[in-house]
């Protein structure tokens, strides 16, 4: 076949060098230009995995934050109390009855504690309390006798004396009249609150969320087992680069745990020595990419193929037919096409038929700029599934995508413009695009697309909701287009944030960020 594809005769003809010239050429052009677009597709995939970290490990630093802020300030209105009253109140009933009034509204505490300048344990709203319990020898008594500021102390992970559990100490020191030392206020926070929240997240099983000191001691990271807690890391690239130049921000470390190749973002609290970190594999993402982009990959391969036969065909015809001129315009025509039309397949999700994440960030930004010009405001909502991960856990992933369908085919009935766009953002999150589109017209839409799912009536078992139906949670962000480079991520962040804030508010809800 190869003998006679490149006989002399063909190739001597100028037509026939031509023909060899052209398929050549689209050929090398087609696999450079799948080739760029599939390294771009990956760099925009890392980038966007970078911003997700980033943004993740923010979130939880809020949490972390809000979670020792509610500790440390109990621990003050209890110092206060013991100031203001006297060391007499400790052994009365009304005292104890307010420490576990307290102590029942935060349920990150394991329990509240104060102790006298002898470490002895004088009140607590531990019901079992150790004969002669002494806490003389713990790091943040001593810590407390050894220093005379009023600060709050956060200490490494030990396990409580009352419960057995493993505990996050929050201390204060307890002065006299005269300032000396004269003991410790103490709540502890149970590394199982951590666990609790950081499962809520739907990672991967080599994803990591972390809550580690600045000094680098691990208090608790996911999905490793408690015998890490308590090790120290200080050596690790978050330490010896990341925080050395930016409180937050992401990167892409192998990480001094496990050796697994992550990408990272980071957070440090501004108010505590403690910095949370969210990382997720490379290679799991890299494998995730390479399933979303194999479809790709093999049309290529076949416009590949169908490009190789025609020029074949056409090589062989040269010999005999000079109008075969007219079949390589044709031919040229149908290959334009057919491109044309893996372009607009690859802007559409192939499960739901809406449009695809990619089409999503061409259409969003799109949408900016024609907004910037005109001075409209644009309208974005993200959309999640409320507890999704149960549902596939339940029913089974194929029963997940049947529902990932009828959700994608009732968000295509919503009363939209035609100037809208509703896309599948990954996973079980949608989004919409509602260009000149106000705050109180967003909320409508969302509230349009809640009532929508929840009239689905698809059985949800596994969900928190009580009327155990698949429900949705929405994040709304509206503003005015600026016109500014990164405000496509702008828009995405807010949203988002809306979006995790109707999460953490109980789902089933619609969250506007403002």
């Amino acid at each position: 076949m190869l003998k006679k594809l490149f006989a002399p005769s063909a190739l001597n003809s100028p037509l026939g060098r031509s023909a060899t010239f052209f398929f050549v050429l689209i050929s090398l052009a087609v696999l450079a230009t799948n080739g760029w677009t599939l390294w771009g597709s990956w760099q925009k995939t890392l980038e966007g995995t970078k911003s997700q970290s980033r943004n993740l490990s923010v979130s939880l630093a809020r949490q972390a934050e809000d979670t020792f802020l509610q500790a440390e300030i109990t621990l003050a209105d209890v110092v206060r109390d013991i100031n203001t009253r006297g060391d007499a109140i400790l052994t009365t009933p009304i005292f104890r009855q307010q420490l576990v009034d307290r102590y029942s509204k935060l349920p990150q505490l394991r329990g509240l504690f104060v102790y006298d300048a002898k470490g002895n344990w004088m009140v607590t709203t531990s019901d079992k309390v150790p004969a002669g319990a002494n806490n003389s020898d713990r790091e943040y008594f001593i810590y407390h006798r050894n220093h005379t500021d009023e600060l709050v102390h956060i200490g490494s992970v030990v396990r409580s004396r009352s419960s057995g559990d493993l505990i996050i100490p929050v201390s204060l020191r307890l002065t006299d009249a005269n300032g000396n030392f004269n003991g410790v206020a103490l709540a502890t926070i149970s590394i199982d609150y951590f666990k609790h929240f950081y499962n809520y997240y739907e990672l991967g099983p080599h994803d990591l969320l972390g809550l580690i000191m600045t000094d680098g001691t691990l208090l608790y990271v996911r999905p490793f087992p408690d015998s890490v807690i308590n090790k120290k890391f200080s050596s690790s690239p978050l330490f010896t680069e990341g925080l050395k130049t930016t409180d937050s921000g992401s990167a892409i470390w192998r990480s001094a745990i496990d050796g697994v190749v992550r990408i990272y973002g980071y957070s440090r609290l501004k108010r505590y020595p403690l910095v949370v970190s969210a990382g997720y594999s490379r290679n799991e993402i890299w494998q995730q990419w390479m399933a979303d982009h194999i479809v790709d990959a093999v049309l290529n391969i076949l416009l590949l193929l169908v490009i190789l036969t025609m020029g074949i065909s056409m090589l062989r015809q040269v010999k005999t037919n000079v109008k075969n001129q007219f079949e390589l315009t044709h031919i040229r025509d149908e290959l334009e096409m057919i491109n044309h039309t893996l372009q607009s397949l690859a802007l559409v999700d192939g499960l739901t038929g809406l449009a695809n994440r990619r089409q999503f960030d061409i259409f969003l930004k799109q949408s900016l700029r024609a907004a910037s010009t005109a001075k409209q405001s644009l309208s974005l909502l993200m959309i999640d599934i409320d507890f999704f991960k149960g549902y596939n856990d339940t029913y089974g992933h194929v029963a997940g995508d049947e529902c990932l369908k009828r959700v994608g085919a009732a968000f295509k009935h919503l009363p939209l413009r035609n100037t809208d766009l509703v896309a599948r953002y990954g996973g079980e999150e949608f989004a919409i695009v509602l260009p000149a589109t106000s705050t109180a017209a967003a909320q409508q839409a969302a509230l349009n697309a809640l009532n929508a799912i929840r009239q689905l009536g698809i059985i949800h078992e596994a969900t928190a909701i009580p009327d155990k139906v698949v429900t949705i949670s929405v994040g709304v962000y509206t503003a005015f287009a600026e016109g500014i480079s990164d405000e496509a991520e702008r828009f995405k962040e807010n949203a988002d944030q809306a979006l995790y804030d109707a999460k953490r508010n109980g789902r089933n809800r619609i969250e506007i960020k403002v």
